[in-house]
């Protein structure tokens, strides 16, 4: 022991008789093992009759483990008690107790604390108390109690807390608080007679903090989430949650590791919807609505691996009236597969794949939509080979191949859903692109030409076939389902649309092997010509036994360059490498009209995806598949820049060009660019671009231009256009409002987005998103936001107003704890739903 005087030197004695007592922990240890420490104050006074020490001043006793210090300290050598007073602090590893008074024993673990408080990293908390009492290891009972993770300067009032007359914590693990309640800026928001709650940075049983919003849609919201660590590998989370207009919906949400590498999670939701009246034809479902998710991914011996990746809803209004499945409110199907794959052979050449895909139509309302007749594939097992030497049969030939077998199962058939429809070809139900035969589809002109005689324009306007005929002498229009020589609407035109039900079911067995011979003459020039044949056959119930036989032929010759670029502005050197090539690719051309229909073509192609990737016209899956005999000529260009501030370099831009030319298709099939760029590290684009050569016309455009900075700064801009846009949705019985936008003849899209978020301060933001189609000029969406983050980083609001067509206006105020690995600067861009953010996820 060690005691350094700062005024009073003569205490020598008085120290020499405190040494036994003082060995031992001053919050406790064990009695007769001495532990060297350190003793300053500015006096010592010890009282041999009563055996009492007390030392004064600037009080600071140190151990190995632990520092304490105090204005006044006092302990009794016969009772093994002590006392600190005056701005108490203790300081043990990385945690601290700060008090007003400490009331301690010597010999154990147990203390007292009055108007105190304790942090650390053992826990995210600051906890408060007028009295603390110490019972064992990092266990403590507190008597009204307050506790918070925001460790802000003292202003008067908590960002947020959790207030208790009594608690028992274990810092470190979690505790258990009575009479207690969350605190919004000092308001109680949420009472609860008990709660347990984790203290902990590691998994803990407890409550976590309650959630809440607001919407148009929904009202009001709020939910309790309760956490369960049912074992090391295993997390559940339940919330009982309360929507003011749906009603209770409790939910629970899990996620498991098992093995080295196999994880998953799942989430279950179910609610009496106070909101739903099954006799109500604008919600032709039961009000008991339930969704589950499943993503299970296992990694199984001998290196198979088994994936499910699964969601269902009780209805298809599911996803837009609540949130947690709101990624799939734009698409046409929810979509759904278990599959088991392997790679094998040597270097993994082969592989093998087994799926079962189920899925149900979300475009039409319940009562209307396709769910019974969909075709799923029960199961898909494919078979691939990887390009690899043929050596033995013939030295330098490389060989490939794919075989795929599916069966295509209805849940019912569409022939006896329909049976006042005609089926044609005994393939498809000829209902029209929405699948109910009522008349109202529109023909190539945007009109609806009813059986009445009247006429619905693409404008909205109601007319007449007279009236038509009187100012267009000799026009000739059709009335749906009755195929007159005008082109007529897509129903009952006996021409198969997109959208329509297939009405077969059956096998489908896919052979596509390949041989190719690559060579590369003079050391430069890179020539692959390859062959391949595409045969199919098919069983089915209504066309019975089929097949098809294509045959496939490429050759690309392609060269590398590389080349020095000087940078503007003085910035140095970047390198271009650039791959010219010249590539011709031949699908054979043969009847297929009477074969079974179970993979339509696309009623409007992706020229720019097919042609710029040659194989996509070669391995084409569909049932009808034109001939191709195309040329392309083109280059491959990638430039790489020196790297900021690092060495070696980094990808500037990857830009692909070609100029394609089918003799079976029209000629000239445009000029296409595809590509993307990074000109600064925190700027990026994407960019793609197909002009018609043969109609002089913009047929696709894509430009997309983003902007980040790390103070928070974002902006987004670009644009988007395609000339001819497939037809998918119509007027659906009593729901016209729910796609009445796109009942005006919408054959083109020419949409603008935005997004930008502008950190005013580094506590409050702006934010604005939306996208806006210049066809029929109305906003497909529309969002605006007021983020606050608190001044310690420990919480943050936002409140949004969000128009969108397919939910209409929505407020939502939004409320997160933060600082426990979260995104500080942009805490709600975490949050949001991933799969298709837009603009930064959805479109580059």
């Amino acid at each position: 022991m060690r005691i350094r005087p700062r005024l009073l030197a003569p205490l020598a004695a008085a120290v020499l008789l405190a040494r036994a007592a003082l060995a031992q922990d001053f919050l406790g240890g064990e009695p007769g093992r001495e532990q060297p420490f350190d003793v300053t104050a500015d006096a010592v006074e010890h009282d041999a009759q009563r055996g009492v020490y007390v030392a004064r001043g600037n009080v600071r006793i140190t151990q190995p483990e632990r520092v304490l210090s105090a204005d006044w300290v006092g302990f009794s050598s016969e009772t093994r008690q002590g006392i600190a007073s005056g701005n108490v602090v203790v300081i043990e590893g990385d945690d601290v107790l700060r008090a007003d008074v400490l009331q301690f024993q010597i010999d154990s673990a147990e203390g007292l604390v009055f108007r105190g408080s304790l942090e650390g990293e053992g826990t995210r908390f600051l906890m408060r108390g007028d009295t603390i009492q110490k019972t064992g290891d990092n266990r403590y009972v507190f008597d009204e109690g307050k506790f918070t993770s925001c460790k802000c300067p003292d202003d008067g009032r908590e960002p947020w807390a959790i207030t208790a007359d009594k608690a028992n914590l274990n810092v470190g693990g979690y505790g258990t608080a009575r009479n207690t309640a969350f605190e919004v800026l000092g308001v109680p928001v949420v009472w609860l007679p008990w709660m347990i709650y984790p203290l902990k940075t590691d998994r803990a049983t407890g409550f976590l903090f309650p959630q809440w919003g607001a919407s148009a849609r929904r009202g009001f919201d709020i939910g309790l989430p309760f956490f369960w660590a049912v074992g090391e590998r295993l997390n559940l989370t339940f919330t009982a949650s309360y929507l003011t207009d749906n009603g209770f919906m409790p939910s629970v949400e899990g996620e498991y590791v098992f093995g080295e590498r196999s994880a998953g999670s799942f989430h279950g939701a179910w609610i009496d919807d106070d909101n739903i009246d099954p006799d109500d034809p604008s919600t032709p479902f039961d009000a008991q609505r339930w969704a589950f998710g499943l993503l299970h991914d296992h990694y199984l011996p001998y290196d198979f691996r088994f994936v499910v990746d699964a969601r269902f809803f009780s209805d298809n209004l599911y996803p837009f009236d609540f949130e947690k499945y709101s990624d799939f409110r734009k698409d046409r199907f929810v979509e759904s597969q278990a599959f088991l794959e392997r790679r094998f052979g040597p270097l993994d050449r082969y592989g093998f794949f087994g799926a079962v895909q189920y899925a149900e139509d979300q475009q039409n309302p319940d009562d209307q939509d396709r769910d019974e007749f969909l075709l799923h594939r029960m199961p898909q097992l494919h078979l691939s080979g990887v390009p690899q030497r043929l050596d033995r049969v013939v030295p330098g030939l490389v060989g490939s191949f794919d075989v795929d077998y599916v069966h295509f199962w209805p849940r019912d058939s569409a022939e006896d859903v329909f049976d006042d429809t005609p089926l044609v070809n005994d393939q498809f139900v000829d209902t029209g692109i929405d699948a109910i035969p009522n008349g109202e589809e529109r023909d190539p002109e945007g009109r609806i030409v009813r059986a009445d005689g009247t006429v619905v324009l693409d404008n909205g306007v109601v007319t007449t076939v007279a009236d038509i005929l009187r100012s267009q002498p000799g026009a000739l229009l059709s009335i749906d389902g009755h195929g007159d020589d005008f082109p007529p609407g897509p129903e009952g035109d006996g021409v198969f649309e997109e959208g329509e039900p297939l009405a077969d079911r059956g096998h489908r067995i896919l052979v596509n092997p390949r041989l190719s011979y690559p060579m590369r003459l003079w050391d430069a020039v890179e020539v692959n010509p390859e062959i391949g044949y595409h045969g199919t056959l098919y069983q089915s119930d209504n066309v019975g036994y089929a097949d098809r036989h294509l045959f496939t032929a490429q050759l690309e010759v392609r060269t590398r360059l590389r080349r020095a670029l000087a940078l503007p502005f003085g910035q140095g050197s970047a390198l271009h490498v650039l791959s010219p090539y010249v590539a011709w690719t031949t699908v054979t051309d043969t009847a297929q009209g009477g074969n079974p229909l179970f993979t339509p073509q696309p009623d409007v192609l992706q020229q720019r995806v097919r042609y710029l990737t040659l194989m996509n016209l070669s391995r084409d899956t569909a049932d009808r598949i034109d001939g191709v005999n195309a040329l392309s000529v083109g280059a491959g260009n990638r430039i790489y820049v020196p790297r900021e501030n690092a060495e070696g370099t980094r990808l500037f831009a990857d830009v692909d060009a070609a100029l394609v030319w089918d003799a079976e298709d029209e000629g000239f099939q445009g000029v296409l660019f595809d590509g993307s760029a990074w000109p600064l590290e925190r700027v990026r684009s994407r960019f793609n671009l197909a002009y018609d050569v043969d109609e002089s016309e913009l047929a696709e455009a894509l430009l997309a231009l983003a902007w980040s900075h790390e103070e928070g700064h974002d902006l987004g801009i670009g644009y988007r256009y395609v000339a001819d846009a497939p037809r998918f949705f119509e007027a659906f019985l009593f729901d016209d409002e729910r796609f009445d936008e796109f009942e005006e003849g919408v054959t083109s899209i020419s949409q603008v987005f935005l997004f930008a978020r502008w950190a005013i301060t580094r506590n409050w933001a702006l934010s604005y998103r939306m996208t806006y189609s210049f066809e029929e000029s109305f906003f497909l969406g529309n969002e605006a936001g007021v983020e606050y983050i608190s001044r310690c980083n420990c919480w943050a609001v936002r409140l949004e107003v969000e128009d969108e067509r397919t939910r209409g206006v929505q407020f939502n105020l939004r409320y997160r704890l933060i600082g426990l690995g979260d995104d500080t600067v942009r805490p709600f861009q975490s949050g949001r739903t991933t799969r298709r953010q837009q603009f930064e996820e959805e479109e580059l």
